[in-house]
């Protein structure tokens, strides 16, 4: 594993005194938001309340009103409505808000979600004649549809209407559909880009409810939205969005609802996970538990369970849906790591990582449910922009993942004549190319990459919050720090910096895995570390050997036992 850089952060110590002061806050605290560059008061004191009244006005979305309004004619003429999702959390979230909500209009409305290899990514024509024969009147595609030109183009052809919710980035040819909302949009006047989709739903729900109040065609009970963003934190954090601005409010709420609401479906899915209750799911465990098991199913099974498990009232229906999301799960991991040691043997044999400025590779073998995955352990491992690409029939399917310096759509929107179709973000994206392109695609494409990001460039560092000796630890400062809750995404766990840390007791677990008994140097306690996937460093650290850790401390809650548990980012032997 590449050695990490650490690089201590400096912030002006007058902003963060000033802002301290200001905000009645501790300057450890201040320091961190100073660090994510929060700077001045009022954006500061927004970050730190996330009130559900701070969201921006759903009504500056691009078409939104629009679409809003050709929906409830189309629900009024008893129109058949079919939500057409994507197969990956985001996906499934939206999918599931937009249907409950539209079932309390009793519209008549049906959800499709594609199976990730016979159908791939978005429309597809073959799906759409389906939807056509079946008496289908209006697609609604959620976290999909805004790169599905031809496509919606077919659907037309078929009689079809489409309305796009999405929130990928736009290309330079706009699908032909009566409404698109999405705030990557031109002209799109709503100040946050960054949502993820089920966000850019539950924002048009909270439009079409607002709507559909000022009708009286609708004398229904309409649903308290708030009830739904439990869903919208699940979506949000899975689909490693920025955790800002609106994200953060939906985010910090939705945990919230996550308690209260007590849903069977994510109740089953973390029990599964081995958390007991709902009070104790963080960003992190979705992240790390939840979230790759309800993508398991979209990625080598029926992403159908997904949507079913989070829509089931009924506990013991939920838990055997969950357990099936389980067992896909660990056949996912099990052929995960087997294509890993695959592509990590190629790399290296080829010397991809020494004399490219990015990693392709294509292999026939391989699932492409699960390249994703692997092409972000790539990614990781070497700090390189990573594609795998599993090829079938002439065809491949590639799924790529880049690093801070690289904006990874923008390279693909510049070599998208080699390609069918493509589509993402700025640091994950997905493609789809014919076999003969693939070996010139990869000549251009690191070219393209070594013009854009400079081989010294090709750093991995590990910004430092603040040193903190394991000493000045409290429950008061960990407190004072989760002020700083949900971290994710642009608002990462801090890291603290300690020095002349001594291993008292030292256990390897899963080959791994370090688990120590840390002392700080001035000090009699003794804190429980864990420090995941460190154990391939080139040194073997041993009980009584001091070093430097960067860490964070996290409340530990396991089998009703509250405890301190310092999670290690990195660690070096101390200077002697």
């Amino acid at each position: 594993m590449k050695q990490k850089i650490w690089q201590k952060l400096n912030p002006n110590s007058n902003v963060v005194n000033n802002l301290a002061g200001k905000l009645g806050i501790s300057k450890l605290v201040a320091q961190i938001m100073v660090n994510r560059e929060i700077t001045d008061f009022e954006a500061a004191s927004l970050f730190l309340q996330a009130k559900l009244s701070h969201l921006p006005d759903p009504f500056l979305l691009k078409d939104v009103t629009k679409a809003a309004d050709i929906l409830i004619d189309r629900i009024k003429n008893n129109k058949k409505i079919v939500i057409y999702g994507d197969y990956d959390v985001d996906g499934i979230t939206s999918t599931v808000v937009m249907y409950k909500f539209l079932q309390k209009l009793n519209a008549d409305v049906s959800y499709y979600i594609p199976n990730r290899l016979e159908d791939g990514y978005g429309l597809n024509t073959f799906t759409l004649e389906q939807v056509a024969t079946d008496g289908g009147d209006l697609v609604i595609t959620v976290d999909c549809g805004i790169t599905s030109v031809d496509e919606v183009e077919y659907a037309k052809n078929l009689g079809l209407e489409v309305i796009i919710i999405d929130h990928h980035h736009v290309g330079e040819r706009i699908p032909d559909a009566l409404a698109i909302v999405n705030p990557h949009q031109e002209n799109c006047k709503y100040p946050f880009s960054g949502m993820a989709a089920v966000g850019v739903a539950f924002s048009f729900l909270m439009v079409l409810k607002k709507v559909v109040q000022k009708d009286s065609f609708f004398n229904v009970k309409l649903p308290n939205l708030i009830d739904y963003l439990d869903i919208v934190a699940m979506g949000t954090v899975a689909d490693m969005v920025p955790l800002l601005s609106t994200n953060r409010i939906f985010v910090k709420h939705g945990l919230n609802q996550l308690k209260k609401k007590n849903r069977p479906g994510f109740l089953a899915l973390a029990n599964i996970c081995g958390v007991k209750t709902l009070n104790d799911v963080t960003p992190s465990t979705i992240s790390y538990k939840m979230a790759p098991r309800l993508n398991a199913a979209g990625r080598i099974g029926d992403a159908v369970k997904g949507v079913e498990l989070i829509l089931s009232d009924n506990y013991d229906e939920a838990l055997k849906i969950a357990k099936e999301l389980n067992l896909t799960n660990e056949y996912r991991q099990k052929l995960e790591a087997e294509i890993f040691e695959q592509a990590v043997e190629m790399v290296e044999k080829n010397e991809l990582h020494k004399n490219h400025s990015c990693i392709i590779i294509a292999s026939k073998k391989w699932h492409a449910g699960v390249i994703g995955i692997i092409a972000s352990r790539l990614a990781e491992k070497y700090y390189k922009p990573t594609i795998m690409i599993s090829i079938e029939n002439g065809v491949g399917r590639g799924s790529a993942r880049s690093i801070p310096e690289l904006h990874i759509y923008n390279m693909l929107e510049t070599l998208s004549h080699f390609l069918v179709r493509y589509g993402g973000h700025k640091f994950a994206a997905g493609l789809t190319i014919p076999e003969k392109n693939i070996t010139e695609f990869k000549e251009e494409f690191d070219k393209l990459v070594h013009k854009e990001v400079h081989e010294k460039e090709y750093t991995d560092t590990l910004d430092i919050d603040a040193e903190l000796n394991l000493e000045d630890l409290s429950p008061e400062l960990v407190v004072a720090v989760s002020k700083l809750e949900p971290f994710g995404m642009n608002n990462p766990e801090p890291n603290f910096l300690a020095r002349n840390v001594l291993i008292k007791k030292q256990n390897i677990i899963n080959r791994s895995h370090f688990y120590w008994k840390l002392q700080g140097k001035n000090s009699s306690l003794i804190y429980n570390a864990i420090a995941f996937s460190l154990l391939d460093q080139k040194q073997m650290p041993v009980a009584g050997d001091k070093i430097d850790i960067i860490f964070f401390p996290r409340i530990n809650n396991w089998n009703g036992s509250v405890s301190l548990q310092l999670y290690i980012k990195d660690f070096r032997f101390s200077e002697k």
